[in-house]
């Protein structure tokens, strides 16, 4: 795994603080999410005359379409990851290792972790989402940050070595994140050290995609031994039992949780419009509705026409917001974004076949994994091949 870098690597040497002259402060990149990988690139490439700043918690931003195949042994860790630094010291920007706390759109500036306020003349905030568990449940392991997923794996590899007798693994949730999950860590723990159950409150596994797909995962979760409890809406996580709400229970040593996702709790006191889950509010053209000179996209940006939390959307986000962030700073007018109404979805079974799913059509085999993987790998190489 790649060394850590020091708390703040910049490939300008000066560190950029809030200044009185708004002329002089910077376009600010929160989160090095998706979007603002691309937008990275673009404005490196294209010029826009301005101060660039990328601040990310993590240097190495996770590719969310490779976990499923790092967790089940198919990537290494660099080859899912994007070295934000190099990226930027490449497409001349400044990369702050660290995160924001909050944001005064009233002074135009963002306070950092390691106590810096940074000023900003343009503001793009693409951090992602947090996890979101039940109420009242905080035991388990959250995929969410994807970021920080590596740390927690290691984790439960280790518990899986120290375990006496098979450990009991429960992956919540039936959406398409958590039913990857659940064949990964199969694929990755051998049947007689892990025990891998897929629970949910839905009927069927992953509800939100076809009939043909959700009869396609059904059939692979049999023929891989890996138990599912359907209408399994969890209420409760407490000594080594997950409580539904109908009252039946089910023993685990561990939960692993890819239910749905929450907003950063600190964005609720930044002034930004948000929406009722906390999430920022954008217009069509990913501009904040309450603040012009703010801009968001990915998992923490509510639509006008609202999609789900998925890593698709931030990717085609990229090229519209890399435009009309150069269209604002020069008085344009702004592109919209368009988000697709049906959208591909590639679910890996991480046994080589994995599913294709679209407009209610789906077909399963190893040729669909190979085109995932060089669909995955080609958006990855665009950028590393820049580092």
């Amino acid at each position: 795994m790649p060394q850590a870098v020091s708390s703040i690597t910049s490939a300008r040497k000066t560190s950029p603080m809030l200044e009185n002259n708004e002329t002089d402060r910077p376009v600010v990149l929160l989160g090095g999410g998706h979007a603002h990988v691309e937008v990275v690139r673009s404005l490196g490439e294209h010029g826009h005359g301005r101060k660039i700043v990328l601040v990310s918690p993590s240097r190495h931003a996770p590719y969310s379409g490779m976990l499923p195949g790092y967790i089940a042994g198919r990537y290494r860790f660099e080859d899912f990851h994007i070295d934000l630094a190099a990226l930027c010291e490449r497409k001349d920007t400044t990369f702050l290792e660290t995160s924001a706390t909050g944001i005064d759109p009233g002074r135009r500036s963002v306070s950092l972790a390691n106590g810096q306020v940074l000023g900003y003349d343009l503001l793009s905030i693409d951090i992602g989402s947090a996890p979101s568990l039940p109420a009242g449940i905080s035991g388990g392991i959250p995929v969410k940050p994807i970021a920080s997923f590596a740390k927690r794996l290691a984790q439960l590899d280790a518990l899986a070595e120290e375990h006496e007798g098979p450990l009991r693994l429960a992956i919540i949730g039936h959406g398409v994140a958590g039913v990857e999950m659940a064949f990964a860590l199969h694929e990755r723990f051998a049947r007689d050290r892990v025990q891998v159950t897929l629970a949910g409150r839905a009927l069927r596994a992953v509800p939100e995609r076809g009939k043909m797909t959700q009869r396609f995962v059904e059939t692979a979760l049999q023929q891989a031994g890996i138990e599912h409890y359907s209408g399994f809406d969890v209420v409760a996580f407490e000594n080594g039992e997950l409580v539904a709400g109908d009252g039946r229970r089910l023993p685990v040593d561990e939960a692993v949780w890819t239910t749905s996702s929450g907003a950063p709790s600190w964005l609720r006191k930044s002034g930004l419009e948000l929406d009722a889950g906390g999430f920022i509010r954008v217009d069509a053209t990913l501009r904040s509705v309450s603040h012009s000179n703010v801009f968001a996209a990915g998992d923490v940006a509510s639509l006008p026409d609202p999609r789900p939390k998925a890593g698709v959307f931030a990717v085609r986000q990229g090229p519209i917001l890399a435009d009309n962030i150069r269209r604002s700073l020069t008085d344009e007018t702004l592109r919209p974004f368009y988000p697709q109404r049906a959208w591909l979805a590639l679910i890996s079974l991480s046994n080589g076949h994995a599913i294709a799913d679209k407009w209610g059509l789906a077909v399963s085999g190893r040729g669909v994994q190979a085109w995932k993987h060089w669909n995955d790998t080609r958006f990855v190489q665009r950028y590393r091949k820049l580092c």
